[in-house]
């Protein structure tokens, strides 16, 4: 773990080292499916760098939850969603602010040290939803009753598009979203 991120949580080993690595859960104060998505959260936050050095795409985390073991891929865009999410629960408790506020913290930080890296894991992102997005849309167009009852899990992918190319900023490609409103025939 980078220096920096060991002084924003601590000198405990990372949260993906499964169980009995010696980093204990901190209390909580809130309901236990946040506690669980800020655990989840934490552990992403302290991987980062590992991650965006890291050739992988998709960051396989294992932690343990009140909720038993949770097995996340992580990418920053599930990282930004989750943390997003997390910061807009009314029923997150104020000392979990305060730890979602490191998570918050170490998400900002990595982006200012490593903003190459930064920007090429999104721009894969953003190619890996499109393609099961567009994959999605082409299969629904040759069978339309079957990839119908697919909508709903499948158009977490469309939303997943928009949240990268927000994350991108002026690294989006101009236009995408207009591109895939024509290729998507006007929307849902």
């Amino acid at each position: 773990m980078a220096d920096w991120l060991k002084k924003l949580f601590g000198p405990a080993g990372h949260a993906s080292d499964g169980p009995g690595a010696g980093a204990a859960v901190p209390a909580s104060d809130s309901p236990p499916e946040l506690e669980a998505d800020l655990l989840e959260a934490e552990a992403g936050a302290r991987d980062l760098v590992d991650y965006l050095l890291s050739d992988r795409l998709f960051w396989q985390l294992s932690l343990e939850t009140p909720l038993g073991t949770r097995q996340p891929k992580m990418t920053l865009g599930s990282l930004y969603e989750r943390t997003d999410q997390l910061q807009a629960a009314p029923d997150l408790g104020d000392h979990d602010r305060q730890r979602l506020s490191t998570v918050v913290t170490a998400w900002e930080a990595a982006r200012r040290r490593y903003p190459t890296q930064v920007t090429a894991k999104l721009k894969r992102e953003l190619d890996s939803y499109l393609k099961n997005w567009t994959y999605y849309l082409d299969q629904r167009r040759q069978d339309p009753e079957r990839w119908k009852e697919e909508y709903d899990v499948e158009v977490r992918n469309r939303r997943r598009v928009e949240l990268v190319l927000t994350l991108l900023g002026p690294d989006a490609p101009a236009g995408l979203l207009e591109d895939l409103q024509g290729l998507e025939g006007g929307g849902e």
